[in-house]
């Protein structure tokens, strides 16, 4: 067995703790307000899982808020299943309920501290269930919840499945019936017919009573004869006369349309011409002021590329000169080259050393050549000549060493200067193209300020602004003018509805007077016709009636008979007259004295006469009435001539407002089209500039870039330059400091050469003197040397003699042209670079100039061609005047003039104008056609009153604008409505709602059928002997109806909305039927206050009670079964029997399961019934719970609970719901 064994609540609602057993019948007993109801919504959850169920008034706190108030607040709910427990258990996480299921029977230290405190949160609970308690992941859904608990476990994960307390996916009814049990304490049988519905299904179907359409039909109008052409198709299924008729219309819109067009048309061209003649004078002196501005600009183009040559051609000259000096100075230096100038400069440098060494070997051999008397003293003078000629060699050699440092000094700094010139002069040259850069960089960083600037304020400006602004005044003046139009087209149709109104009135005034005149005049025809008929009859019947007999058999019998006797009995055939005694003169036995009595017989003659008589005046009153239809007819075109002309101009003003919406509307079209365009053109032009400016700053990010770069470069350049310079000159610095220190080095040399040799020289001079000493011999060795020596010495002397004055050449060369090469080429390519600057800053100022020139040219041409134009149309005004066209118009150039916007030319105009009044005369010959046509559909008779016999302009124009009027206003449909089905769709809904109304019905018998048996095989109620339930069909007159609509529906449901004037009778007479059914449900839903009609309503529940030996017999409510207790007896019986019909049904399978039904009206029956009662639920495995104020048959239950409210120890102001069981009975229940 599985059931609901107890529910526990910690800090729930307003119990602290309280365990409350559930495994039996539970008696809950305490004053109103205590908790009573509070409890059994939480046991009413645990099988429903609907918060909003569970009947907690609106103005209340929610269930979440109300029973889980704290963060420690919990409903634990205990099962059994096959004696095993396992408990549920609800909290709140997140806001919201949620449930855990665990395996393990309720115990309070699961969820209590020593200190008797619930635990503040699951993960506590959970830690105090240690290893030996499993439990499931958290159920947020209360879908997943009810299929849990209900065994439907299709997607269940397998832990899952073990909590369930039934099997069963069809479960759904279960909840909702102890739900509605729950819930449901009225007694009426309307509310016990709601709990088995709602039972069945949660969502009602009703049907909204006050959406159905009350609109009442109209009849069909008695004439339909001529209507009925207007739906005759053709073999191809088009309807010709409609389209005759629009085809009128057409021609005739189209007609007025051309004639408006042209007035127009000439409208603007007196407009144009005005505007020609008057802007003429002024575009000719315009013309020569713009021509004369043009030769002017011409004369400052030519001036200015003179301005330019001149400038550019000393330029070139510069560069020429500079060119021919850079040259030279090429061709001198590769002669020098070629001549071995180093070498040169080199041996002239040499020739003081040479003519010093020249001398000292003179004096030397003069020495060696010249005869000493003592040794001693020659050697002496030789090694004191060695040494002197050494110290002057040396001497010399260090005053050259000395001078070639100081020319070193001079030139190092000669060069140093020149250098820095360059320097300089690179540094002025490119200063210009530096501050021009830095300029424009600043130009560059100022511009993109500016844009930035344009572009933030470029947000807030609306462009075409003044355009814009005119469109929408153009606009709302457009607007004006069509709603202005439209107030003159609804008042004049307003006029003309009135007037057409009194012309019927007058028109029915005169048709009646006369039809009264006509109708008395025909009457009294009837009446002579009659007599004269009735005379004509006597006459025939005169030979074989009495009166015949009479003639033939009894003279003088108009003088006696003839006086009294009736005239009808006179002329009677079948009296069969016979003589019975001529002498006796009384008159059915009596006599009379007939003297006093004229004779009232007539003879034939008689009759003849009246006869005639009659006819004279049957042809006058004839002549009367035909007097009367030629006064009706005269009557009635004196009116239509009367109400004609209000008409015809009541619908000239109409068509002409029309025409002016529809110019307007065009003209709005166009005007929506041009602001729309002046607007995206606003847009896109914000959007352009938007856009340009964002090129803009794109470019002139590049192009600051590239200036920065530019700037970069020139630094780069300027730094090269210098560099190179600076390299040139420490290379010649370099190169000088090289023929220093060779020189130097070459001179040093010599010098320790020298000394090398001289040390030798007296070495060897001393030997020699001990040598000659010995010998006293000449040194012929040395002479041999030296006059070698000298030889050599001459041979140099010559060579720079001859070449000396080259190196004065070249120095002065160098002076005055090498050395200022460098300078030289800086100046040209600074004329280079000044020269492409001029023809830069020319070429732009030549592009603005010929801009500003092809700008004139064209204000030049412009105007020329506009004279031009002005001419052409001018000329062609005077030819249209002699034409036939500006006859038809010419009225219209006496109007005042209109202004109008953007005109085309004249000539335009005027070809379009043409156009028009050949178009307008074909247009009205093809409406003349249309209309003849058309009117050969009808009769001159014909109800429409449609003229047939037009003979003028103005019958055919007036008629086709009578006919766009009829076609307009649909006038066709009201005959159309008689036969058109206006109440298909309102059929077709009933009959689909009804049908779902009534879908429910086997379900419900099923349902009721279940009941009625188990009544029968279990009652343990001993004051209820029988009782049974029945549907039947629904008293309510707005069902019946509904039910008769949907059957009417059923079977018609083809026909329906199909029908129209040419369906048979038979179609027409069903529609009629439904019509007819459709005011009775309105007449039915105007006696209801109900708005809406309920399942519940659709059948009618009756009960049959056998209470004791009372027999109710079939009654409609439970209050006539008999007292207060036997209706709550007996509903409570229905709902615990409704429960149990879903509770066996759930499961074919497994039904070994228990449920709680829960009703406080249990608490008012006599303890009997309630003993009975509880064992009627126990005995289908239902357990009920109940509440009272007292308890009165506490051993009846097997739980006794009383709940009284105390005040809470922690709070003062708050009171707390206190629950003890007071009874426990150990048997079964």
């Amino acid at each position: 067995m599985r059931y609901l064994n107890k529910i526990i609540f910690i800090n729930s609602a307003s119990v602290t703790y309280t365990e409350i057993e559930l495994n039996g019948n539970v008696h809950l007993i305490g004053t109103q307000g205590v908790g009573k109801s509070t409890l059994l919504r939480a046991i009413l959850f645990f099988y429903s899982a609907n918060k909003s169920k569970l009947g907690i008034p609106k103005e209340k706190r929610g269930f979440d808020d109300y029973y889980f108030q704290y963060q420690n607040s919990y409903i634990v709910y205990e099962v059994v299943k096959n004696n095993i427990p396992f408990c549920v258990l609800a909290y709140k996480t997140s806001g919201k309920v949620a449930f855990r299921f665990f395996d393990s029977a309720y115990k309070s230290a699961l969820f209590l501290d020593q200190n008797n405190r619930a635990y503040e949160n699951w993960d506590k609970i959970r830690d105090n269930f240690g290893r030996n308690i499993n439990y499931t992941s958290l159920v947020n859904s209360y879908e997943d919840y009810r299929r849990i608990i209900y065994g439907d476990n299709k997607g269940l994960k397998a832990n899952f499945r073990k909590y369930a307390i039934v099997e069963s996916k069809q479960y759904q009814n279960i909840p909702r019936t102890i739900q509605n049990v729950f819930l449901n304490s009225n007694l009426e049988a309307k509310f016990i017919k709601d709990t088995i519905i709602k039972s069945l299904n949660e969502e009602e179907f009703d049907i909204d009573i006050e959406n159905y359409s009350k609109v009442h039909l109209r009849d069909f109008e008695s004439q339909i004869n001529d209507i009925k052409i207007w739906f005759k198709t053709n073999k191809k299924g088009q309807i010709v006369v409609r389209k005759q008729a629009d085809s009128v219309v057409e021609k005739h819109r189209l007609y007025n349309f051309l004639n408006r067009e042209k007035r127009e048309l000439t409208y603007k061209l007196a407009y144009k011409i005005d505007c020609i003649e008057n802007e003429k004078p002024s575009l000719i002196s315009k013309e020569t002021a713009e021509k004369l501005t043009l030769k002017e600009l011409d004369k400052q183009r030519d001036n200015l590329s003179g301005t330019h040559k001149n400038r550019e051609q000393k330029i070139i000259s510069g560069i020429d000169h500079l060119k021919k000096e850079l040259y030279k100075a090429k061709e001198k230096q590769e002669e020098y080259i070629n001549k071995n100038i180093t070498e040169i400069i080199k041996k002239v440098a040499n020739k003081s050393t040479l003519l010093k060494e020249n001398n000292a070997l003179k004096d030397e051999k003069s020495l060696l050549t010249s005869k000493f008397t003592e040794v001693k003293g020659k050697y002496d003078a030789l090694i004191k000549q060695v040494e002197n000629q050494q110290q002057e060699f040396t001497n010399i050699q260090n005053a050259q060493i000395n001078t070639i440092n100081s020319d070193f000094t001079t030139q190092k700094n000669k060069v140093t200067e020149t250098y820095k010139a360059l320097i300089d002069q690179i540094h002025t040259d490119n200063k210009e193209d530096i501050d021009k850069v830095n300029s424009n960089l600043k130009l560059i960083v100022d511009e993109e300020q500016k844009i930035k600037i344009k572009k933030s304020s470029l947000k807030h400006q609306t462009f075409f602004k003044e355009e814009i602004e005119s469109c929408e005044k153009e606009k709302i003046n457009l607007n004006k003018l069509i709603s202005d139009a439209q107030i003159n087209i609804k008042k004049d149709k307003n006029l003309t509805e009135n007037t057409r109104k009194e012309w019927d009135l007058e028109k029915q005034s005169v048709e009646n007077y006369h039809k009264i005149k006509i109708d008395k005049a025909n009457e009294n025809i009837q009446k002579l016709s009659d007599e004269t008929t009735k005379i004509k009859h006597k006459i025939t019947q005169s030979k074989s009636s009495l009166y015949g007999w009479l003639n033939d058999h009894y003279p003088n019998w108009e003088n006696t008979i003839g006086k009294v006797i009736d005239e009808d009995v006179l002329f009677t055939n079948a009296l069969n007259p016979r003589i019975t005694n001529k002498e006796n003169t009384t008159f059915f036995g009596v006599e009379l004295n007939l003297n006093a009595l004229k004779s009232r017989v007539k003879t034939v003659k008689d009759y003849e006469k009246e006869i005639s008589d009659f006819s004279s005046q049957i042809n006058g009153i004839q002549k009367n009435i035909q007097q009367l239809h030629q006064d009706k007819q005269h009557n009635l075109q004196k009116l239509k001539k009367k109400f004609g002309k209000k008409l015809n101009a009541l619908n000239d003003a109409v068509s002409e407002n029309e025409y002016i919406i529809q110019q307007t509307e065009q003209k709005l079209k166009k005007n929506t089209i041009e602001l729309k365009e002046w607007i995206d053109k606003s847009k896109n032009q914000k959007a352009k500039l938007f856009q340009e400016l964002e090129v803009n700053l794109e470019k002139l990010a590049f192009k600051k870039a590239t200036t920065e770069q530019q700037l970069e470069t020139i630094k780069k350049g300027v730094k090269r330059k210098i560099t190179l310079k600076e390299k040139e000159r420490n290379a010649k610095i370099e190169n000088l400091e090289n023929e220093k220190s060779n020189s130097i080095n070459h001179l040093k040399t010599a010098i320790s050469e020298r000394k090398t040799d001289a040390e030798e020289r007296i070495k060897n001079l001393k030997t020699k003197q001990l040598k000659e000493l010995d010998t006293k011999g000449a040194d012929t060795e040395r002479l041999e040397i030296i006059d070698r020596r000298l030889s050599t010495i001459s041979n140099d002397l010559k060579y720079i003699e001859n070449n000396e004055w080259l190196v004065f050449e070249y120095k002065k060369d160098k002076r005055e042209l090498f050395d200022k090469v460098p300078q030289l080429k800086i100046e040209k390519t600074r004329l280079e670079k000044k020269k492409n600057t001029i023809e830069e800053s020319h070429k732009i100022e030549m592009q603005k100039m010929n801009a500003k020139y092809l700008q004139q040219e064209g204000v030049v041409k412009s105007i020329v061609e506009k004279l031009k134009q002005f001419d052409t149309d001018l000329g062609g005004f005077e030819t249209f005047k002699k034409s036939e066209v500006y006859l038809s118009v010419q009225h219209y150039f006496s109007d005042e003039i209109k202004e109008f916007d953007n005109l085309e030319t004249a000539t335009s105009i005027i070809i379009e104008l043409n156009n028009k009044h050949w178009k307008s005369i074909q247009s009205f010959k093809e409406l003349q056609q249309a209309t003849n046509v058309f009117t050969g559909n009808f009769n001159e008779n014909n109800i429409f009153k449609f003229n047939v016999k037009l003979n003028t302009d103005s019958d055919y124009l007036n008629f086709s604008s009578d006919l766009k009027e009829f076609i307009e206003e649909d006038k066709i449909n009201e005959f159309e409505k008689r036969v058109n089905e206006r109440f298909a769709s309102i059929i077709r809904l009933i009959g689909r709602e009804t049908t779902e109304l009534n879908s429910k019905e086997a379900e419900i018998e099923k349902v009721i059928k279940k009941i009625n048996n188990d009544f029968v095989s279990k009652n343990f109620v001993q004051a209820i002997k029988e009782m049974e339930m029945r549907t039947k069909e629904s008293s309510n007159p707005i069902v019946k109806i509904l039910i008769r609509i949907k059957e009417f529906n059923d079977n018609n449901s083809f026909d329906l909305g199909e029908t129209n004037l040419f369906t048979s009778s038979d179609t027409n007479s069903k529609n009629q039927k439904a019509i007819d059914l459709l005011k009775k449900l309105i007449e039915e839903i105007d006696k209801t206050k109900s708005k809406i009609l309920t399942l519940s309503e659709s059948f009618d529940l009756e009960f049959k009670i056998i209470e004791n030996d009372n027999d109710s017999g079939w009654v409609e409510k439970l209050s006539n079964v008999g007292s207060e207790g036997t209706d709550i007896l007996v509903k409570t019986m229905i709902n615990i029997l409704l429960l149990n019909v879903f509770k066996e049904g759930a499961s074919r399978q497994f039904k070994d399961f228990k449920l709680h039904c829960m009703m406080d009206e249990i608490g008012r029956l006599h303890p009997t019934n309630v003993k009975g009662i509880l064992r009627f639920a126990n005995e289908r495995n239902i357990l009920l719970i109940n509440g009272s104020p007292t308890s009165q048959n506490a051993t009846d239950y097997k739980y006794t609970f009383k709940l009284s409210k105390q005040q809470s120890k922690t709070d003062t102001k708050k009171y707390v719901t206190k629950i003890n069981r007071l009874v426990k009975v150990t048997q079964t229940a």
